[in-house]
Parts: C-alpha cells; sequence; structure tokens
C-alpha cells in the first residue's frame, strides 16, 4: 500500500514459531504465562460495562501479569505502556494493543449495514484495507472486528454493525473483512489482526433487548450463525470474540460446547479466542458460577484464552492449578495461542511497531476518502421513487435535523470525527454552489415533539419546487445498549412531513438510520425514499450526487425492513408451515390486521434505470448448476443491477426454508445495453444440516430460481440430485 519505505520485518515459518513459543514459554512461570491471558483498558474507563481500579497497571506490566490493552489510541501512551512491558519485566515479552475498528479508524465509511448493501465484497475489502492501514499506523495491532452475527430484529441497536440476516452473504463478507485487514500478512506494517465476533447467536437476543437471552436449536446454530465464522476462520482469522448470550442454557463465553468442540475443534480454530467486556466474570449473573474462582475454573475449562478486563485469571488461575482443580496444560495452550499471536504480527522483532507521534499523518487522506465516498454511493438503496429523481430543480426545500447534521457516522468508528464528516446540506452546497437555491428549515428535532418551527418548515417548502427531508434517527440511537421497541421515525418528524404533504409538493425523505424502521407513514407521504443510512466522511458528497443523478443507485437491502414492528423478527429465510398463506383460505398462518409480507424484503433495492432478464436458461452439471439469461438496461440511465439466485429444496429429512441466497452478480450497464450473464452455483451450497446433523446434500428435488430480491422472482428451474453426498 502507500507505507512509507521501512525495513520489513521477518516473516517466519509456523515451525519457527512455533520453537519461538516452546523456547520462550519453557523460561516462563506459571504465573507470567497466566499474565498473557489477561487484557485491560490502560485507564480504568468504563468503555462498555463496569469501570475499575487502574491504579495497579503498571504494577503488574511489571510482574508480566497484563498481555494487552484495548480502546487505547494516543500513541505516546501505547508506547510508555510497551517500553514498561519490554524494558522492564523479567522477559520483556511485548504487550498487544487491540481497539473497536468497526467501520473504519479515522476515515469513516458507511456503517457495516449500510456497505452490505453493496453486495460487493472486493469493495469491502478495499474499505477494511484503508482502516487497518490507519489503525496500524497508529499502533493499534488487532481490531475487533469484523462483526459476523446474524441479525433478524431491528430492534436491536446492534445490526448496524452486522451485515444482515443471510448466511451466504455473511460468509463472503467474513473473508472480505478479513483478508482486508490482515492482507495475507501480519507482518506489515499496513495490516492489523482480525477479531471476529460475537461467538455465537448473538443476533437472536429475545426481543431485540441487549445482552438478552437467546434460545436456538444446534441445527439453527450450524445452519445459520455459524457459517460466517467458518469462513472467517477459513480465511485466516487471528481472533474470535465470544458473545455475551447464553445457548443451550450455557453464557457463551464459558461454553464449552461452543468454544472447544465447535470453534477449536470442529473448525480447527487455531487462533486465540477472547471474551466480550467483562462477560467472563458476567456468568456469576447468569448463575453458572458464584464467584471468580469458579469464573476462571469455568472458563479456562471451556477454552476461553484471553480474559477482557474481568480479572478472574490473574487472581485465580495459578491457585486452582496449584491446588489441583484444573491442569497447566490449559494454560499452556491459552499461552502458546497468544505467543503466536505475537510472533505472527512482528512484535518480538519491533515492539515499537508503527508507533510513531505524527500518525496523524497517515490518516483521512484524500484517496482514502475517495474510497468512502465510492463505498457510499453503493451503499445507498433507493426505497421508492414515483419519478420524482433524479431531481431536476435547484430550488428546494431541505428540512429536518439531518440536513444540516454531520453527525454521520454511527457508534465505532475508531477515531473519526463529526467534523470531518460532509453533511447534506454541505454536499449540495459543494456541488453547485450559488446554483441551488436551498430553503432551509430545522423543523424539529431528534426526539421533539416541539412544534415551534413547523411553520418556518412550511413556508420554506411554499418558496421551493421539491422538498426534501433529511430525517430519521440520531447516529447514537443505533449500537450497543441502544435497542429501541418501537421502530418508527422518531419524535415529531412523522407529524412534521404530515402537515407538509398537505402543501401538494413533491416530497424526497432522505432516510438516516442504523437499522431498518417502520416506515408506513413515510411510504404513504412521500414521492421518493433514499435510504442513506450513516454514510461517514462523505455522506452529503455522495448524497448529492445521487439525489441529482450523477450516481444512479444500486444499493440492495440485506436485511428486510418490517412492515410494523409486530411481525419481528422477520427474514426472508424462513422455514414454511403446515398452511402456508394463500388470501382466500381463513386458516392459514396469516395476521389479521397486517400483511404477512416485509414493506421492502431483502435484495430489494429500487434504480433509476429498468432491467430485463430475457433468453433464460438453467443448466445443470455434475459439481455445480448455472443460469444462463441476457440483461438489459431498458432506461436512459447507466445502472448496476443485481440479479440474484435463490433455492428451495421441495423434499428434504428436516425442513427448510423457502427461500436460500446462493449466487448473485453485480452488474453495470450502459443505457440501452445488453449483456450475456451467467450466475453458478456450486452443488455444495445446496447442503443442508439433515435429520443426523451431518450436512449433506441429499437426494431429491430442488427449485433454482432467478431473482429481483427475495419475493420478486422472474424464473424456476426444478433440478434433481439422484444421491446424498456428506
Amino acid at each position: 500500500m502507500r507505507s512509507i519505505k521501512r525495513d520489513p520485518l521477518p516473516k517466519r515459518t509456523n515451525e519457527e514459531i512455533n520453537q519461538l513459543v516452546n523456547d520462550l514459554m519453557s523460561k516462563m512461570t506459571l504465573k507470567e504465562k497466566i499474565g498473557q491471558l489477561y487484557q485491560t483498558t490502560h485507564d480504568g474507563a468504563a468503555i462498555t460495562g463496569p469501570s475499575y481500579d487502574a491504579s495497579q497497571n503498571k504494577k503488574l506490566i511489571n510482574e508480566g501479569l497484563i498481555g494487552s490493552f484495548l480502546g487505547l489510541y494516543d500513541n505516546m501512551e501505547i508506547y510508555r505502556l510497551q517500553k514498561e512491558a519490554v524494558e522492564n519485566t523479567r522477559l520483556g515479552i511485548p504487550l498487544f494493543f487491540a481497539n473497536d475498528i468497526i467501520h473504519g479508524c479515522r476515515t469513516s465509511f458507511p456503517h457495516n449495514l449500510a456497505m452490505a448493501c453493496s453486495w460487493d465484497p472486493k469493495l469491502i475489502e478495499e474499505a477494511s484495507s484503508v482502516a487497518a492501514y490507519e489503525s496500524s499506523h497508529s499502533g493499534i495491532n488487532m481490531t475487533f472486528s469484523p462483526m459476523l452475527d446474524i441479525v433478524r430484529d431491528p430492534r436491536w441497536g446492534r445490526v448496524m454493525e452486522s451485515f444482515g440476516e443471510d448466511p451466504y452473504l455473511g460468509q463472503l463478507y467474513a473473508r472480505a473483512y478479513v483478508d482486508g485487514y490482515q492482507q495475507d500478512d501480519l507482518t506489515s506494517y499496513d495490516s492489523v489482526g482480525a477479531c471476529a465476533k460475537h461467538f455465537v447467536g448473538y443476533g437472536q437476543i429475545e426481543g431485540g433487548r441487549d445482552y438478552n437471552t437467546v434460545d436456538m436449536s444446534e441445527r439453527v446454530l450450524r445452519q445459520f450463525y455459524l457459517p460466517p465464522f467458518e469462513a472467517a476462520v477459513d480465511a485466516g482469522c487471528e481472533a474470535v470474540m465470544s458473545s455475551f448470550n447464553v445457548y443451550d442454557s450455557v453464557p457463551a463465553t464459558a461454553n464449552k460446547f461452543l468454544l472447544r468442540t465447535v470453534l477449536k475443534e470442529g473448525m480447527n480454530f487455531s487462533g486465540f479466542i477472547i471474551s466480550d467486556y467483562t462477560s467472563s466474570g458476567e456468568i456469576i449473573n447468569h448463575k453458572i458460577a458464584s464467584d471468580m474462582k469458579e469464573v476462571a475454573k469455568k472458563c479456562i475449562e471451556a477454552g476461553l484464552d484471553h480474559e477482557m478486563v474481568s480479572n478472574s485469571y490473574i487472581n485465580h488461575l495459578e491457585t486452582l492449578v496449584n491446588e489441583g482443580s484444573i491442569s497447566e496444560s490449559l494454560i499452556d495452550d491459552s499461552c502458546r495461542r497468544m505467543l503466536t499471536f505475537k510472533y505472527k504480527i512482528g512484535l518480538f522483532d519491533n515492539p515499537y511497531k508503527n508507533i510513531y507521534l505524527n500518525f496523524e499523518d497517515y490518516w483521512l487522506k484524500d484517496e482514502d476518502r475517495q474510497k468512502a465516498k465510492e463505498v457510499a454511493l453503493n451503499s445507498v438503496v433507493l426505497l421508492k421513487n414515483e419519478k420524482v429523481l433524479p431531481l431536476k430543480t435547484k430550488k428546494i426545500a431541505l428540512i429536518g435535523p439531518l440536513a444540516k447534521s454531520n453527525q454521520v457516522i454511527g457508534p465505532w468508528c475508531g477515531k473519526a470525527r463529526d467534523e470531518d464528516c460532509v453533511s447534506l446540506y454541505d454536499g449540495l452546497k459543494r456541488k453547485f454552489g450559488d446554483a441551488i437555491e436551498i430553503n432551509y428549515s430545522l423543523g424539529v428535532d431528534y426526539n421533539s415533539h416541539d412544534e415551534s418551527l413547523f411553520n418556518e418548515a412550511i413556508e420554506a417548502a411554499k418558496l421551493s419546487d421539491v422538498i426534501v427531508l433529511a430525517m430519521g434517527e440520531q447516529q447514537w440511537m443505533s449500537g450497543e445498549a441502544q435497542s429501541r421497541a418501537s421502530i418508527e421515525v422518531p419524535g415529531g418528524q412523522l407529524k412534521l412531513l404530515k402537515e407538509l404533504r398537505k402543501l401538494g409538493k413533491e416530497i424526497v425523505f432522505v432516510l438516516f438510520t442504523g437499522r431498518p424502521l417502520d416506515l408506513r407513514e413515510v411510504e404513504k407521504n412521500s414521492d421518493a425514499i433514499v435510504c442513506a443510512w450513516f454514510l461517514g466522511n462523505e455522506s452529503g458528497n455522495a448524497l448529492a450526487d445521487i439525489l441529482y443523478g450523477d450516481y444512479n443507485p444500486s444499493g440492495k437491502l440485506t436485511m428486510s425492513f418490517p412492515y410494523v414492528v409486530g411481525q419481528i423478527p422477520i427474514y426472508y429465510n424462513h422455514l414454511n408451515t403446515g398452511r402456508p398463506y394463500v388470501p382466500e383460505d381463513f386458516y392459514r398462518s396469516k395476521y389479521s390486521d397486517i400483511p404477512n409480507n416485509p414493506l421492502y424484503p431483502f435484495g430489494y433495492g429500487l434504480s433509476y434505470t429498468e432491467f430485463s432478464y430475457t433468453n433464460i436458461s438453467f443448466n445443470q452439471e455434475e459439481d455445480e448448476v448455472s443460469v444462463h439469461f441476457t440483461i438489459t438496461n431498458e432506461g436512459d440511465f447507466d445502472g448496476v443491477d443485481i440479479p440474484q439466485v435463490y433455492i428451495e429444496a421441495k423434499s428434504f429429512s428436516v425442513s427448510r426454508p423457502v427461500n436460500e441466497l446462493k449466487g448473485f452478480k453485480k452488474v453495470f450497464l450502459k443505457a440501452g445495453e445488453s449483456k450475456e450473464i451467467i450466475i453458478k452455483v456450486k452443488k455444495k451450497e445446496f447442503a443442508y444440516y439433515n435429520i443426523e446433523m451431518k450436512k449433506a446434500v441429499e437426494s431429491g428435488e430442488y427449485l433454482v430460481k432467478l431473482a429481483r430480491n427475495a419475493e420478486d422472482i422472474v424464473s424456476t428451474k426444478t433440478i434433481s440430485f439422484r444421491e446424498e453426498i456428506k
């Protein structure tokens, strides 16, 4: 990449690293080995949980009882702590430093749920490589990313960190993120270690309430929630973070089945497992441990290698070994994993890797802002358009709490700053200067029901040809501990929308959000809806291009937008029922007061042009099925379409989903252009966990479907497999 010239760090084989680790561990005391298993914050700050006394950190470092730190961006402090570990401890074992770099470090990209709507793993890999570059050059060695939870409930605030509801896309994005962060070379000055989280099932918390309980079958776990983690491990992900929730009534952080049987043994995971913030100590609240000594015993036996903030390991593991309650080999295995990571990223060769006083010189480069804009453009989803967009007039009313706001980053974006972001107002002014007349009004604030500015907004609208509303959630309404029971557009924003509708002017609703919302009233009272998510640094510039047609939106949803909160959880790849919905039949699975279907389904997204699919054929070979068709851009705008391929098993040993995404292709076409497209689906993609809990392609018939989205099926073909493959 763009790193300055430095002497490359040695690249060692696994055998060489194993020997170095063996040599070092032969010199370590039991206490020093235990110290490698502890991660803490540098100042006792309450990052996402309880604060603690950090006054003993220097003493703990000197005794070799801290292995890593989290939540630190101050290079001088990183240098000071590293110097203490390397120069003032018996063995000089370096620390590593980790942070939550979820969708960018200083350069902020769209949040993950938005980026996922690009359906572009390569673009996401490029974005994560920028995040790695900036993070590494600020002294960070590992990011707690990617977040690989499959999500089905938009009430949960953390859906914005996820890639949506589909495990197939989740696998592709998992590989893209790991490759972007680690760049196939952890010794590089431009890479960081990836930590996949949250293992596992956190996305199915009951009621969408953060940290809540989870109840799922093993088949659901293996078929839907594990595949993204399998992909991350296969890509070489260095760490996995356990989740806060229980699985089968046992907290994930102390769940031997999950951590040892499934992850370390089943996936052959050779990296280390880290707890989430104080989640090990929290198993006391789960009532499976009575004190911190029992916490230490249960977690180390389960396979937890690195304890974040809770200090049960450094306080109790030595005693547990000495009294014969646990084997020292458990600690040896975890210590080996920690030291291996430190050797792999080159900390033993250069413990001060990328610790510079001028680290800001490596942040927010022009080419990175351009990449952020490219990702933002690809992430926007056009939900409705009654021939209003792209705008032609340059006399607009711009109304709403997000019109002039540069708070468009969203949670968990490292060191990104609001002041580096472009608001929608500024984006339009940068694009057109004095050539655009913007009649601006705040109208109403996010959560406020104060109507004192309604008249001002109405007057601004009367002076304009079209009304553009910039409304939705405030950025911190999403994220950790930000669950919402109601997912309507908050405050008095909908009331203002209805008042403006009475003017009879065309309304473009630009939705800023970190999650799918209930948009029934927005749909009813708007002529166009642009889902702008939180797009990061280049938000306003990207939206200005889209609103005025310099970029044709192509994003497709990766999470269903419910019709109403009562449908939740709602997701496209659900099982069928014994009485699937048929309108003319009363005794069917349905609601009496609302539709069954979401307002906007998975895979949905409009364009300024129209695409047709013709000459469709399906070809089955021994190891794959391919869908052949001609795609034509029938409109006047150049654009991108994303045709999708789903499958449905007609008969299986267990019930399977009504649709399963198994392929897609992102296709650019000029106005009037046609292209011949082939989408291939490997035979292994038809596999499912059968009645014996073995992944198999069972004999029988399958429907293969070419579609625009999960509910708009263009063509289907029945194919057969005559043998079962396990």
